[in-house]
C-alpha cells in the first residue's frame, strides 16, 4: 500500500473502518492487532491521532471514502477484506461493514 496516495482524513477513515471490522465479531484476534499496527505504522499515525480516529462514526467514514475513485475504493475494500480474514475467518458482521461502503 502506498500511504502517500491518501489524504490524512482518508487515512483516518480507513483506520476507523479497520477498527470497526476488528471489533465487529466481538473478538479481537492478535493477528488483527498485528495487521492494524502495520497500517498505523505505514500511515505514520500516532497514539494521539488514534483518539481523533475513535470519534469517527461509520457514516462519516463512508462519506469520506465515497469521494475516492472507484479503483481506489476497490483497493481500500481489499485492505478491509484482509483485516476481516486475518484471523482465519471473515465474520458476517465484518463483511457487512465492508459491503456497506460505496453504496
Amino acid at each position: 500500500m502506498d500511504p502517500t496516495k491518501y489524504s490524512q482524513i482518508q487515512k483516518f477513515a480507513i483506520v476507523s473502518i479497520l477498527i470497526m471490522i476488528m471489533e465487529a465479531d466481538g473478538v479481537i484476534d492478535p493477528n488483527e492487532i498485528k495487521y492494524l499496527n502495520g497500517i498505523l505504522s505505514s500511515f505514520n499515525i500516532s497514539e494521539s491521532e488514534l483518539e481523533i480516529i475513535s470519534s469517527y462514526d461509520f457514516n462519516q467514514c463512508q462519506k469520506i471514502l465515497s469521494g475516492m475513485a472507484a479503483h481506489e475504493l476497490a483497493h481500500i475494500k481489499s485492505i478491509f477484506t484482509e483485516m476481516a480474514e486475518c484471523d482465519g475467518y471473515a465474520h458476517p458482521k465484518e463483511l457487512e461493514i465492508i459491503n456497506q461502503l460505496g453504496r
